[in-house]
């Protein structure tokens, strides 16, 4: 068991390495672009990146999360390298297509989308080419992560992200293209890393590619699209209602509010890398029902301190940030768009049964149920509530979805992640949060006091509730320094 945690916790690290550099680079893009940018700007450039976001799942289909199963399946290196070919071309040959058709339906669209649609005629274009791009990396640079080619990825995720900042300040600072030029720097940069990924890997490259490798990854993809749509409305469809119901402005400072909850990512991204591959490898072994139990637990704790401490500093750290007084409401919104993306992450590891066997289909049913709710909930809300209404939505949304994922799960794979603690850990962890946003809204003063207490409710929760022992962290505090040290 120790030595599959020590290769979960080595590839998560080793992942993190470029994530934290992406991070950083995207943070110091948003004092930047904030006062490069008025908020109804950022309000368009953030709804132009949701668009892209839906038309990316459709180019990719599941193939991705089919590739992490069938890399492993794959019973030699010419297999691999069929379904490797297959989970590049497919989705790279149907990006191509929305390019050809966006070419004939952006202008029209954009008259439609944005407030002031003046100079946009061809921004959804170059939208879908950074699409074509970006899904070619993405898909090849997956190869790097199944085998383990760690700083193979981690230079190809940091050469496109660093280039294209610094591409995109150019064109936006000094060429002043405004919401353009963002575009035009990451067609620039990405054309180039993923020109420089396909020639790394041309020999993993054939044309022996059956009928077969490709039905395999789109009847394991597929089904996962309903799931998909379904996360597209929880994280997409928010923004333009916010952007129509409320102002271009509150859909701005939402959208900078879900760029500092995207800190989260820095260990849920890292841990997904890493994690669909592990899951997979270790599905035979006797003991993997206890390590999916342990990882679960723990992913659960780290991520709700991870937000904890953010949610202390977020309020300064934005006004430092951003610069503009006008994007300081942000700040209130952060730590429940933080939580959504956690919870998120954490269904990967209590429906690891259904991805082992096969059910995907029991994942898009639920995805697509937890849509409506949030749906119905954001036009509810929304009206009355503004931002705070999408906000509350996002946990009470991404909840649903964990347990009903969760319980279906448990029904073709049991693993005892001891639910009922997790819960009442998570309800301590709502509340609390939901004090200390309380306190920092109503301006009380002595905020440090809270904090402090904040956070020994939260320790303190972690044992009250059983979900971890002080045996437990004994046995930790022995082997993980042998879990990290060795390789």
């Amino acid at each position: 068991m120790l030595t599959k945690i020590k290769q979960l916790f080595s590839d998560s690290t080793a992942f993190a390495v470029a994530l934290m550099g992406n991070k950083i680079v995207s943070f110091l893009l948003v004092p930047v672009y904030t006062r490069q940018l008025q908020t109804s700007e950022f309000g368009d450039w953030d709804l132009t990146n949701t668009i892209a976001m839906v038309l990316t799942y459709l180019c990719i289909l599941g193939t991705d999360t089919a590739f992490a199963y069938y890399y492993f399946e794959a019973k030699d290196e010419e297999e691999r390298n069929r379904y490797f070919t297959a989970a590049v071309g497919v989705p790279a040959l149907i990006s191509l297509a929305f390019l050809a058709l966006m070419s004939f339906l952006s202008e029209p669209s954009a008259l439609l989308l944005y407030e002031d649609p003046q100079g946009y005629p061809h921004l959804l274009t170059l939208a879908v080419l950074v699409i074509v791009f970006n899904v070619i990396i993405q898909q090849t640079l997956a190869y790097a992560r199944f085998s383990r080619q760690v700083w193979t990825f981690n230079f190809g995720s940091m050469s496109f992200v660093i280039g294209s900042s610094i591409a995109s300040v150019y064109f936006v600072v000094v060429e002043k293209q405004g919401v353009l030029g963002i575009f035009y720097g990451q067609i620039l940069a990405q054309s180039l890393v993923a020109a420089v990924l396909l020639w790394y890997y041309r020999d993993k490259f054939t044309l022996s590619v059956k009928k077969k490798h490709i039905n395999d990854l789109l009847s394991y993809g597929i089904p996962l699209l309903p799931a998909l749509f379904a996360f597209w409305v929880m994280n997409a469809v928010s923004r333009p209602m916010i952007y129509h119901m409320v102002s271009s402005d509150a859909a701005g400072i939402f959208g900078l509010a879900l760029r500092f909850a995207s800190m989260i990512a820095l260990l849920t991204t890292a841990f997904q890398l890493a994690w669909r591959p592990f899951s997979v490898s270790i599905k035979e072994r006797e003991d993997a029902p206890d390590i999916y139990s342990l990882l679960g637990r723990a992913f659960l704790v780290v991520g709700t301190f991870f937000i904890l401490f953010l949610t202390f500093f977020i309020e300064p750290l934005i006004q430092v940030v951003a610069g503009k007084k006008e994007y300081f409401d942000a700040y209130p919104f952060v730590w429940m768009l933080a939580t959504g993306t956690m919870l998120n992450t954490m269904h990967l590891i209590v429906g690891v049964g259904l991805l082992i066997q096969k059910k995907t289909k029991d994942i898009s049913k639920t995805f697509l149920v937890a849509a409506g709710i949030y749906l119905a909930g954001n036009a509810l809300l929304i009206p009355v509530f503004g931002p705070w209404g999408t906000a509350v939505m996002n946990v009470v949304t991404y909840l649903y979805a964990f347990l009903s994922i969760y319980r279906k799960s448990q029904k073709v794979y049991q693993v005892d992640f001891r639910m009922r603690r997790m819960l009442v850990y998570l309800l301590i962890y709502l509340a609390t949060l939901s004090f200390i946003t309380w306190g920092q809204v109503a301006g009380w003063e002595g905020m440090w006091i809270y904090y402090l207490t904040a956070l020994a409710v939260m320790v303190a929760s972690v044992f009250l509730t059983g979900l971890f022992n002080t045996e437990s962290i004994a046995y930790l505090r022995h082997r993980l320094p042998k879990i990290i040290g060795k390789r």
